[in-house]
């Protein structure tokens, strides 16, 4: 009985150490954060406005915010380092954020990921679901935590935006 409940512990212990962090879209495959929130009593021209506010206010970006009647877009990028074995290695990653507007209600969508470098204001990057997978999976987790860390502190940034009108601002938690 003591075999079979450790077996079942280290089964169970390999497939946590091997879970994805970052979202993955069921029908292309493509990693991908997106989802519709509800907000009562805004109209689509509200919201589309504050939405191209935040992109602005969040994003040190140099490309410019699209719009059209219904949605606005913007590439964007942060750096990180990653921890590869006792090596920090800096990378950067452009994203597409599209944030499409109706009444009391926006859909966000992260999408497009790319690891690479800015060169002369083109991106030369790679696809970033074909860059982690070139890595044995027990480092793949050390470079998807801060990207989900980073978007999922992105999508909380906007809906209190949305809502409020102004960035949340983090306590200093020294």
């Amino acid at each position: 009985m003591k075999r079979l409940i450790l077996t079942l512990i280290i089964v169970l212990f390999s497939f946590a150490s091997q879970a994805q962090l970052i979202m993955i879209d069921s029908e292309t495959g493509a990693y991908r954060y997106t989802d519709v929130v509800t907000i009562e009593g805004v109209s689509q021209s509200q919201i589309k406005e504050r939405a191209a506010k935040w992109l602005h206010a969040y994003y040190n970006s140099t490309d410019p915010i699209s719009t059209d009647s219904t949605s606005v877009q913007q590439k964007n990028s942060f750096k990180f380092d990653w921890k590869f074995i006792k090596k920090n290695i800096p990378l950067e990653l452009f994203f597409d954020v599209t944030i499409k507007t109706k009444d009391n209600r926006y859909k966000y969508d992260f999408s497009n990921f790319q690891v690479g470098k800015k060169v002369n204001d083109n991106i030369d990057a790679s696809d970033l679901k074909a860059y982690i997978g070139r890595f044995p999976s027990k480092y793949q987790i050390h470079i998807e935590e801060p990207i989900d860390a980073e978007i999922t502190k992105a999508i909380e940034s906007l809906t209190y935006f949305i809502n409020n009108k102004k960035l949340k601002v983090d306590e200093d938690d020294w």
